[in-house]
């Protein structure tokens, strides 16, 4: 620990934590990094890394034209309209400076700008190595030992409020508790809460049963220590959802290319709904999964191969694209493709990736209560913020907001 008493104290030590510890010491601030695991990353190491970003160095040379503005739309459209417009406006008119503070730091991204699966634009931007931990290992390296330390092991479990000054943190190292009031505010970046399975299956029931893929860490313990000094949340039922893997997660943004069976073997949605959507309709079937039936054009005469799946929802999908016409559901006829055969099957089951509720902040990154007053000294960024990207987050959204709301809470706690 710091013999010195912090500026700052930040609670996690992934994407959104040492971003703001970075920003911060750029600054002068001495900075206390509380990290409950024994290494750092969260989250953030386990993901594929995209950063989702205008960069018009790279984007207008390959006739790609974008703008913070049509960034802002695409969120809001992926979101379903639930984003808070002052947040996803700050996210996204402040994720190219993000990206290009990144980049002058050393950290080398691929020159090559990506649309990946389930994004509504190609601004994605993957590191030149390597996935989510690459930025980890990277923003470890510039760290200044002298201005900020990073305390592994040291579990953050309660806060508490002062009077018109920064909160204490309460913390537990080796058993032992802590107290810490730093000079200037506390960041809260410890994550979500997708790893508690009572607080999940609390706010979405659909989710009972089902694994999780991300950060054990992700336990919702200092979303909770926030709460209970009277922070507000808000979108706590709303879930990143996936799959197994990224060929379903493909196929299923192809919707010409298959139909999804329930246990009884029939239809029970439009193939054409976003990703989302679609795991939240299996979510509803039995056991919280279903079959994907992949289909392909005819390559010979022979049926022999749909002799193994359930042949009367095929016929009665084979007639509604013949017709062009799906009176069941109502499946876009672009997507009525005939003739077809069955390719290969697969068994879905979602599975959550991250949680996208969380604490309500404003657009400088302060934790407002339940009377939506700021909450003096305490700031949050990262999955332990709500309202950013809505009902559900596309690739590259999570990293990158992540990290600007990092340096928005940084440069405001110290006034920079």
């Amino acid at each position: 620990m710091m013999s010195i008493k912090p500026d700052l104290i930040i609670v996690g030590a992934g994407m959104a934590g040492l971003c703001a510890a970075k920003t911060a010491i750029e600054a002068g601030a001495r900075v206390l990094v509380l990290e409950k695991a024994y290494r750092s990353g969260g989250t953030t190491r386990l993901s594929d890394g995209v950063f989702n970003a205008c960069d018009p160095q790279r984007q207008y040379p390959l006739d790609i034209h974008d703008s913070p503005e049509r960034h802002f739309q695409d969120v809001m459209e992926q979101g379903r309209g639930k984003s808070h417009p002052n947040l996803l406006q700050a996210y996204t008119y402040g994720a190219q400076e993000t990206f290009s503070w990144l980049e002058h730091l050393g950290f080398k991204f691929d020159d090559r700008v990506t649309q990946e699966a389930g994004t509504l634009y190609p601004r994605c931007h993957k590191p030149l190595e390597g996935g989510g931990a690459s930025y980890i290992e990277f923003l470890l390296s510039v760290l200044s030992s002298s201005l900020c330390t990073v305390a592994y092991g040291c579990e953050v479990i309660g806060l508490k409020t002062n009077s018109n000054s920064c909160p204490t943190v309460i913390a537990q190292k080796k058993g032992d508790l802590i107290e810490l009031t730093p000079r200037k505010g506390v960041l809260l970046c410890a994550g979500g809460f997708a790893a508690n399975r009572r607080m999940v299956t609390s706010q979405f029931s659909l989710l009972t049963g089902s694994e999780y893929i991300g950060s054990r860490d992700c336990d919702g313990v200092v979303l909770s220590a926030a709460v209970h000094i009277g922070a507000e949340c808000l979108h706590m039922s709303f879930f990143d959802l996936c799959s197994d893997s990224n060929e379903i997660e493909e196929l299923l943004s192809n919707p010409a290319d298959f139909i999804l069976l329930n246990d009884q073997g029939k239809r029970f949605c439009r193939e054409d709904l976003d990703v989302q959507s679609l795991y939240e309709a299996i979510l509803l079937q039995n056991n919280h999964s279903a079959d994907l039936v992949c289909l392909g054009p005819v390559k010979r005469e022979s049926n022999s191969r749909q002799s193994n799946y359930p042949l009367e929802a095929l016929n009665k999908y084979a007639k509604a694209c013949r017709l062009k016409i799906d009176d069941e559901f109502g499946k876009n006829p672009y997507f009525l493709r005939y003739p077809f055969e069955v390719v290969k099957q697969f068994k879905v089951s979602p599975k959550m990736k991250c949680s996208l509720g969380g604490l309500l902040i404003n657009e400088k990154a302060q934790v407002l209560n339940r009377e939506r007053e700021v909450m003096p000294g305490l700031y949050a960024a990262g999955e332990i913020v709500g309202g950013i990207l809505g009902e559900k987050s596309a690739s590259g959204e999570g990293l990158a907001s992540a990290a600007v709301f990092a340096r928005i809470g940084a440069r405001e706690v110290l006034r920079i």
